[in-house]
């Protein structure tokens, strides 16, 4: 197994055995629920955002390891950006898990470029990805994303 590999099932697992920022919080200004029909991935996002700035970034929902570890990792790194960085690193987000690029990381993605080995099982791509959709629907004022 790889570096990259171990370190991609080590940072999984602890992600979804301690999850950060997971559960409905007593208040929010942004909501989008996120759906993966196929393998049935539901994630709910709660945001508050004051003056263009993500203050807080939760979620909650039934879904698969990655889809649990990626909401994670992206709340932690999401959590003091302004929308507009958010955006920002959510297009890089999107880059990284293109399986036709091969780029495998962005400095400005920190421990979420662990997620690029899911690359190599393009059916779990869209289990990575829910949450950041369901982000950017919230912060848009959608009430809801998918990956389909």
């Amino acid at each position: 197994m790889t570096d990259l590999n171990q370190l991609y099932k080590k940072a999984i697992l602890e992600h979804n055995r301690n999850p950060r920022n997971y559960g409905k919080p007593e208040s929010w200004t942004h909501y989008a629920e996120g759906l993966n029909a196929i393998c049935g991935d539901l994630v709910e996002v709660y945001l508050s955002i004051q003056d263009g700035v993500l203050e807080t970034v939760h979620y909650s929902g039934e879904s698969c390891a990655i889809a649990m570890a990626s909401a994670s990792m992206m709340t932690e790194l999401s959590t003091g950006l302004t929308t507009v960085d958010w955006q920002q690193k959510f297009g890089l987000f999107k880059r990284l898990m293109d399986k036709n690029n091969a780029i495998n990381s962005f400095d400005e993605l920190g421990e979420v470029n662990t997620l690029v080995t899911v690359k190599k099982f393009p059916s779990r791509i869209k289990s990575a990805t829910l949450c950041w959709y369901a982000v950017d629907a919230a912060i848009k004022g959608v009430g809801t994303a998918t990956t389909e």
